[in-house]
């Protein structure tokens, strides 16, 4: 757990620095292509990390579960295949950036008007299925899922600290209300609530936090 919030935080904040991420996501495509472009190899093998390190979360999901099991505790049998389907939904959506938007920006700064307007409207549809649909909706709902389980087997005392796990189930709500911002790429009529980049970073600093409580268990886990 404590390595996982480290390491993603490290693609994360590049993307921030490097691609203006994650605001430039909901910008008109050919802007989000021409930055994309402009960002060269270096960004493509960013976001190829990002995509590794939501895989790696399968690993993390598999330990977690472990360690309820060996506390004694108790979570739905569903938490441990959610987290892993989160791994795999996120991964999934982040993979599109290094392998499907490169050639597409390509042909939209080198290519004639045509060529661009076909390529943009590709990369809009990939855009909200394999990004919006699968990447951010599926797979962070079915992270909160999981974040809201680990929460409820925590303060339980199994394990604790149940004050972290409180903060788990809190978080867990947020990321939904978030996701109204996904529905809003589709009708504007839709409230648009962005705070699920504040909610990720907080979940992130969660899972930090729970991570190095179990590692330094004191042994009062209350």
């Amino acid at each position: 757990m404590v390595v996982f919030a480290l390491a993603v935080n490290g693609p994360y904040l590049l993307l921030i620095d490097r691609f203006g991420y994650d605001d430039i996501l909901r910008e008109p495509p050919r802007m989000v292509l021409a930055a994309f472009h402009a960002g060269g190899p270096e960004l493509i093998l960013i976001w190829l990390v990002f995509a590794a390190c939501a895989l790696s979360f399968l690993w993390v999901s598999a330990w977690v579960g472990e360690a309820v099991k060996a506390a004694g505790g108790r979570r739905p049998a569903w938490a441990g295949a959610a987290g892993a389907a989160s791994a795999v939904a996120q991964a999934v959506g982040l993979s599109r950036w290094p392998f499907a938007v490169p050639g597409l920006a390509d042909q939209v700064a080198t290519g004639d008007a045509a060529t661009q307007t076909a390529a943009l409207s590709v990369f809009q549809a990939l855009h909200q299925f394999a990004g919006v649909a699968i990447g951010e909706w599926l797979g962070q709902t079915l992270l909160a899922a999981w974040t809201l389980a680990l929460g409820l087997a925590m303060i339980g005392g199994r394990p604790g600290p149940r004050l972290l796990g409180w903060a788990g189930v809190v978080l867990a709500p947020l990321w939904i209300l978030g996701q109204t911002e996904l529905l809003a790429t589709v009708d504007p009529a839709f409230p648009d609530f962005q705070i699920t980049q504040w909610v990720f970073t907080a979940w992130l600093a969660w899972l930090l936090a729970t991570g190095a409580t179990w590692l330094f268990n004191t042994g009062d886990d209350r």
